[in-house]
């Protein structure tokens, strides 16, 4: 189970107490080559109390202590299957304990209880048949606690303590990417316990080896992420790792344990163009979640103090990670600082387009990865979520707990069938099943680009594209057949509602939430804004059974029956404003082609043609000729300037050479390109050329 100590609970980050604490930690410095164990247990004492507010921790211990029986067990907790509760519980009582501005400052009733509940926990010792909380979470917790109590007015018992750091020892699990540094953590807690240099070398050692970009699990050369083999997990495992990473970093600076500077280079990348990347205000994008989109409040980023921990160590970027931090905290607006960017993550088959006023992104899979897994009866519904599922956001809290209502054959952007009820989404294998195509990616030029999948999944098929502009996006399906005896839907989204939902005469335009869709080819397009219900526990069965329910907006088009050569078109225009300025925009939008052949848009303010072949062909509009002898993604950028550029990718990463016929009208011009495409690893990475030369 990937996941994190959430020290989201009772914690509230006033940003000048957080200067003064990293004041402060800064005065360790000089002292750290001499006393390493000294300094790094001080580090992590003061980072475990950082935020906490005294008044609602003081509240939840009252609540927690009047449930708390004479032998140190909880009467509301099932020891049997016990999870976060009760270590979490007996951390809130220790940081309490030793904190003089909290009311049970030196308590000896919380002492008491503190010292009763862990010699529980060491007797009943709980095993729990996920093997993360055994392995990760229980070790990370106790050995939290521990390091807590050192700097307690009373020290626990020693033999208790001995006890509880021999429950911590646990072989770690080399080379399993965020797992190991997640266990590596829990090894530097001990190793300041114990002040063994061994278990130090271990700790620093593997919580700085899932650093590396080796094509094995972990970063990828594309910046993304993978865990569990070929699974894009950017910000699951990968919100893990950078978690782990950046504490090691931040505890072991100015010793000789201290990050090297190539990893550094590693980890500050990974940060920069790809994990802040995907959190949009304080949410993130839910295709970066993995099966952990079935948790609640999984989408919750609580990044700020992550990030005013990397600049203490990667100075040159405070910048950004200031701007960062006041996006992720509230303090400015989900925009603030936002540059334009576009990735195509080819190792992943995800692609992420940001801008000011939204964040773009589409998830698909491919031979080469696995589609988003279940796991300990996680995620259980997800079964589309690597079909080309969109995430749409303007505010970042667009879809954030909406999972346990959302109708998840109908998951936004996927083609699928309409199934009677939930059911037909269910995920029915375990830890990943592979994609079935292989032609999918995208082209990019690091601000605009175009993705394609070709989807051919539980008896739907589909050619499906995405062409990244600036105000808009546009989304095309075309050759949608299926024989199955279901409805053939393609969903444009599927949010909270929020406000009205305005519609055009004719469905030529739907309006919801500060973001405009429409649909130059029309169709059947149905829209809804009905009452969802359902529970987390339906798609998750560590969440509980409470029934859910909300008002949701969800638009989609209706391909009908066994339909045999389906297509759609619309646009996504986020923070639309001015009706002239939306038809002006519009305007400059033409859809050229939308075949299963050839899907090509051109933006005539942008002076962008991008085009999509699924196959060798020709391309001749508006005097526009290009003829490929390799399916391949064709983005050309300044089309009618002097010096026009051609970016081209191959999505099926197998073609090491594809010869290009360019003619251009203005200036009239005509060239042969002999487009040599990388290989290895950067297969299906984007290769440009001047068309000038």
């Amino acid at each position: 189970m990937s996941g994190f100590i959430n020290r989201s609970v009772n914690i509230m980050l006033v940003p000048k107490t957080c200067l003064l604490y990293f004041a402060f930690l800064i005065s360790f410095s000089a002292m750290a080559q001499n006393q390493p164990f000294a300094i790094i247990q001080g580090r992590i004492t003061a980072d475990q109390q950082i935020g906490i507010n005294d008044a609602v921790l003081t509240k939840k211990i009252v609540s927690e202590l009047a449930k708390l029986q004479t032998d140190g067990s909880w009467s509301d907790i099932d020891y049997g299957n016990a999870q976060y509760d009760p270590l979490r519980r007996i951390k809130d009582m220790a940081s309490a304990y030793i904190r003089p501005s909290n009311a049970y400052y030196g308590d000896t009733q919380i002492y008491d209880a503190i010292v009763r509940s862990l010699q529980n926990w060491l007797d009943q010792d709980p095993k729990n048949k996920n093997w993360w909380y055994n392995d990760i979470f229980y070790p990370q917790a106790i050995g939290q606690t521990l390091i807590l109590m050192r700097k307690a007015p009373r020290l626990l018992p020693a033999d208790l303590e001995k006890g509880l750091i021999r429950r911590m020892i646990i072989k770690l699990r080399v080379g399993d990417g965020a797992n190991t540094s997640d266990e590596a953590l829990h090894y530097l807690y001990r190793a300041c316990l114990t002040q063994d240099k061994n278990t130090l070398d271990s700790a620093a050692k593997y919580l700085y080896e899932p650093i590396s970009v080796d094509g094995k699990e972990g970063v990828q050369i594309d910046g993304s992420y993978y865990q569990h083999g070929k699974q894009q997990a950017i910000a699951s495992y990968g919100r893990v790792f950078i978690s782990n990473s950046i504490d090691a970093a931040f505890y072991l600076r100015d010793t000789k344990y201290a990050l090297p500077k190539d990893k550094t280079i590693i980890l500050v990348d990974y940060l920069k163009r790809t994990f802040l990347q995907t959190i949009r205000g304080d949410f993130y994008d839910f295709n970066v979640r993995g099966r952990g989109i079935s948790r609640k409040d999984s989408l919750g980023a609580w990044v700020s103090g992550i990030v005013q921990k990397i600049k203490l160590f990667n100075p040159e970027n405070s910048e950004l990670w200031e701007a960062a931090s006041l996006r992720t905290s509230g303090n400015k607006p989900a925009g603030y600082k936002i540059n334009p960017f576009h990735q195509q993550y080819w190792k992943s088959s995800y692609t992420l387009h940001v801008r000011p006023r939204y964040t773009f992104s589409v998830q698909s899979s491919s031979i080469r990865t696995l589609r988003t897994e279940r796991g300990n009866n996680e995620n259980i519904l997800g079964k589309f979520l690597a079909d080309g599922a969109t995430n749409i956001q303007r505010s970042g809290s667009e879809y954030a707990n909406i999972m346990p209502i959302w109708e998840w054959d109908k998951i936004p952007g996927t083609t699928s069938r309409d199934y009677m009820n939930d059911d037909g989404a269910t995920i029915e294998k375990d830890w990943g099943i592979s994609g079935t195509t292989k032609f999918v990616g995208g082209v990019s030029d690091g601000v605009y680009g175009v993705s394609a999948y070709d989807l051919d999944y539980d008896s739907v098929k589909a050619k499906k594209a995405w062409f990244f502009l600036d105000k808009e996006v546009v989304c095309l399906g075309a050759g949608i057949q299926s024989n199955s005896p279901e409805h053939i839907t393609t969903t444009i989204n599927q949010s909270w509602l929020r406000g009205r939902i305005n519609v055009a005469d004719q469905k030529s335009w739907i309006l919801h939430d500060s973001i405009g869709y429409f649909f130059p080819s029309g169709g059947n397009i149905r829209s809804s804004n009905q009452l969802q219900k359902g529970n987390w526990y339906r798609i998750n069965h560590f969440q509980n059974k409470d029934e859910v329910s909300a008002k949701v907006f969800k638009a989609w088009f209706d391909h009908g029956v066994k339909p045999q050569d389906a297509s759609y078109a619309y646009i996504v225009m986020p923070g639309i404003g001015d009706q002239d300025l939306i038809e002006k925009e519009r305007a400059m939008i033409k859809i050229v082609k939308n075949t299963s052949e050839i899907q090509a848009v051109k933006h005539a303010g942008l002076n962008i043609l991008q085009i999509v072949f699924y196959k060798a062909g020709e391309f001749n509009s508006g005097g526009v000729i290009i003829k490929v002898d390799q399916p391949c993604l064709v983005h050309i950028k300044d089309l009618n300037a002097e010096r026009p550029i051609l970016y081209i990718a191959d999505p099926t990463q197998e073609i090491p050479v594809i010869k290009v016929k360019i003619k251009l009208p203005k200036p009239d011009r005509e060239k042969t390109l002999i487009c040599k495409l990388p290989l290895g690893s950067m297969a299906g990475s984007t290769k440009s050329f001047n068309l000038n030369n």
